[in-house]
């Protein structure tokens, strides 16, 4: 919009309100006077107000709780994304010749698979102080990135950290007892690796 000048008789621009202009107008936290002259502007002023005051209304509702409770039956996909859960292949102490023969000193034998890699896991000492060490294998012939870091995970949360030797090897001292897991940080994807029982003496 322009007008012209009373003396000049050069054109001026007037300048509208700006969306965050409105919604400050609207919200009580301007007093600009444009949308008083300004037609256009102050019709712009008026479909926010009424949108702001349906926003508001004390009438508005929860989804029906049938509806809510589908939405919460509905499984989170970006878990899916760049994740696998590695499957327990082998247990030692799930073997016949070790039945009736764990002794203090025995070391439990683990491995775990998934597509790209297997995961052997050696669990040694006393329920309370474990040693686990391990070895990351490929099941291609790509060698394992040298970034790969291996987590022991208890109740969901990181307790140790380490980082792979060139061998794939990987190694936690006194680790607590408790369910344990593994969680592998690939290039590609994080790989999850329940330890089964951790029962080792």
């Amino acid at each position: 919009m322009e007008f012209q000048g009373p003396f000049t008789g050069q054109r001026h621009k007037i300048l509208h309100l700006t969306l965050e202009s409105i919604i400050d107008l609207v919200e009580g936290r301007s007093d600009d006077k444009h949308a008083d002259q300004c037609p256009e502007c102050r019709g712009r002023v008026e479909e926010w107000r009424l949108l702001h005051s349906r926003l508001h209304r004390s009438q508005l509702t929860d989804a029906p709780s049938a509806a809510l409770k589908a939405a919460y039956g509905i499984p989170d996909p970006r878990p899916c994304i760049g994740q696998a859960v590695a499957s327990l292949i082998f247990d030692s102490f799930s073997q016949p010749a070790f039945a009736g023969a764990r002794g203090a000193s025995e070391a439990r034998q683990v491995v775990l698979r998934t597509a790209e890699i297997d995961i052997h896991v050696r669990i040694s000492g006393k329920p309370e102080s474990r040693q686990i060490s391990g070895q990351i294998l490929t099941r291609s012939d790509s060698a394992i990135p040298e970034t790969v870091r291996v987590h022991l995970v208890q109740n969901d949360a990181r307790i140790r950290s380490a980082d792979l030797n060139p061998l794939g090897e990987f190694e936690f001292g006194h680790a607590p007892d408790g369910m344990l897991s593994l969680q592998v940080d690939l290039p590609n994807r994080t790989v999850y690796g329940p330890l089964g029982n951790e029962e080792v003496a």
